[in-house]
């Protein structure tokens, strides 16, 4: 008897190969610039969310290389002598091309599901589902003096014209039970952005829930 037939992948969603492949692109093709972030932080010490604005964190932001760093952190406008890392309470980064990088990274192994068609920044999009396991996880969170790596899920929203990538959602799953959070949300939105003679899909708003 003959040897059993050889099993074949399944194949790849064409739309998320060529969303791969626009996201390659996008951290490529960005000139080298400086932004300003500038981030509210709200808290609350109830049961029923009755956020608190808390202080505002700004710091500039060098895209150089493909890679961020940041530099003059102030709070409430005031000078901050510690890296962005160092700084207390709950801060983020990876908005400015990391995390589009990472989602489609073949090292994430990210898992996607095809959802639904809707819009988003008024571009007709399709929305798909996620999945990153714990040892393929490269998101980063510090808090309390501890950082973690968790595995997470959540939803992506790719152009239908283009394939680039208009919304991000990351939910952290598996936490520690030790760890000082018991939930972690994470969104990035994208937006069409100037900078020279020339218009760049570039992150325009960010919010990390914890």
């Amino acid at each position: 008897s003959g040897a059993p037939p050889a099993q074949s992948e399944p194949r790849e969603d064409e739309r998320i190969v060529k969303a791969r492949e626009a996201a390659g692109g996008f951290t490529e093709s960005l000139p080298n610039y400086i932004v300003q972030q500038m981030t509210t932080r709200y808290y609350t010490d109830s049961v029923k969310a009755d956020w608190t604005a808390q202080d505002i964190l700004s710091a500039e932001v060098v895209y150089e290389n493909g890679r961020e760093s940041y530099r003059n952190i102030r709070i409430d406008n005031k000078p901050v002598k510690k890296p962005l890392e160092a700084v207390g309470g709950s801060v983020s980064h990876g908005e400015f091309g990391s995390t589009l990088a990472d989602l489609f990274s073949p090292g994430t192994l990210a898992r996607f599901s095809r959802r639904s068609q809707s819009r988003v920044s008024g571009h007709p999009a399709m929305k798909y589902d996620f999945e990153v396991a714990l040892p393929h996880s490269h998101w980063q969170i510090r808090y309390g003096g501890q950082t973690i790596r968790p595995a997470y899920r959540g939803s992506v929203w790719i152009a239908l014209e283009d394939a680039r990538v208009l919304r991000i959602e990351m939910q952290a799953r598996q936490l520690p039970e030790d760890y000082p959070l018991d939930a972690i949300e994470w969104v990035v939105e994208y937006g069409s952005v100037r900078i020279g003679p020339n218009q760049y899909l570039l992150p325009v708003e960010a919010e990390n829930l914890a």
